[in-house]
């Protein structure tokens, strides 16, 4: 057992602390809390149509709302990773989901913009502190061997929790209206605890040559982010084509007749593509490396959007489901290798390469709202489906030419 391994296995007395503090365990209860945070990452996808009429919004107006998710996401994110590789205790994991399903819960329960971009903020700063401690975690707890199937399993249980938030927050509305989604918050107020006892440190504590090696923010994110910033720009066009269809879609079926059902099947049948695909590419990328898998990828992600722009009805809802799951199956892969680069920054790694990118993809929702209301939703589909092209100049980085990180 690594020293990390058991540094929380040691026996205080009692079976149940050391069954919970094995390492596969910590991993597991890790995963679950990304399902819990993530369970409440839909609400708006699903509701914003409703909001956007009860308060009358344009479609620029509602596409802010991401903004400001965004915002925390771009401004912390990458503060939080520092912090996280800096401490032993899993406080941020611990808060984050409970910030993050208030502010979801809250959103569609206000009769003013102003209280929906603050609640909004509220969202987005609990899924800001959760995930870089949650991403660093696994890399700290995992053996280096097992991370990218680790990882794949993160991300599955976190978007498994996305996948089932439509659902929940349609059923939720439906039986008790819109307050019932405070009623949600259940499953992370009880984790919280569970958390708190199952891990109390996540890695060993700093020895003194390491304090004294250490750098400050600035120049800790600017190593990271020099490295990083190829894995960096292709995880932000990923991430942008997500929330765009995600965010398009939705009111597309809305605006064409369609119900508060059909906009949750819709993110419900995206966000189960986003997941399908990650447990066969990190098995693909042990056979012909992570470059390979993460450039066809990306090509595979253009030729189904060039598909489901031509295509009209269900064959072209079909086409847009395989963009997201070949765009979508990359992110383990892309996240063990940015770990396995800065392995001695791992939280400040993953807010660089999935919470800045992701933040900075919730803030095209704003152009892209715009673009919708000049030119449709159609039109602006048709833009979008080019991005995977934009990213393909990022595989001739010196990253990618390293075999020993690319595999």
């Amino acid at each position: 057992m690594s020293k990390s391994a058991s540094l929380n296995a040691h026996s205080n007395g009692g079976g149940l602390k050391n069954y919970l503090r094995a390492p596969e365990r910590r991993i597991a209860l890790i995963s679950l809390a990304h399902g819990i945070n993530d369970m409440y990452a839909a609400y708006l996808s699903t509701l914003l149509p409703f909001i956007r009429q009860n308060l009358g919004l344009s479609y620029a107006l509602a596409g802010s709302v991401n903004i400001i998710v965004g915002i925390f996401h771009i401004i912390c994110q990458p503060v939080i990773g520092y912090v996280c590789d800096r401490i032993r205790r899993p406080v941020l994991m611990i808060i984050g989901p409970v910030l993050c399903g208030l502010g979801a819960a809250m959103l569609p329960n206000t009769n003013s913009f102003a209280l929906t971009i603050a609640f909004a903020g509220i969202w987005g700063l609990g899924s800001a502190l959760y995930h870089p401690q949650g991403n660093g975690g696994i890399g700290y707890i995992s053996p280096p061997e097992q991370l990218p199937t680790a990882l794949a399993w993160f991300n599955i249980i976190g978007t498994g929790g996305t996948i089932l938030s439509p659902l929940i927050a349609v059923g939720a509305v439906r039986m008790f209206g819109y307050k019932g989604l405070l009623l949600t918050l259940a499953p992370a107020l009880l984790l919280a605890p569970l958390l708190a006892y199952s891990i109390p440190f996540l890695k060993e504590e700093r020895t003194q040559e390491q304090r004294d090696a250490s750098r400050g923010f600035f120049k800790t994110f600017g190593v990271v982010l020099a490295i990083l910033y190829p894995l960096a720009a292709i995880a932000f066009t990923r991430e942008t084509i997500y929330q765009c269809v995600r965010f398009l879609l939705p009111l597309r079926i809305v605006a064409e007749g369609g119900n508060l059902e059909d906009s949750g099947f819709i993110v419900f049948l995206l966000t189960l593509g986003s997941i399908l695909g990650m447990i066969p590419a990190t098995r693909v990328a042990k056979k012909i490396g992570a470059t390979k898998t993460i450039f066809w990828s990306m090509v595979l992600s253009f030729i189904f959007f060039m598909a489901a722009n031509m295509l009209s009805g269900w064959f072209s809802i079909a086409c847009y489901f395989f963009v997201i799951l070949s765009i979508y199956s990359n992110a383990p892969v892309a996240a063990s290798m940015a770990q396995n680069l800065v392995p001695g920054e791992r939280s400040m790694s993953s807010a660089v390469v999935a919470g800045l990118s992701w933040g900075l993809s919730n803030m095209m929702l704003l152009p892209c709202g715009k673009l919708i209301d000049m030119f449709g939703i159609s039109n602006t589909l048709t833009v979008i489906g080019f991005l995977p092209l934009v990213s393909l100049p990022f595989f001739m980085a010196k990253i990618f030419k390293n075999r020993g990180a690319a595999q």
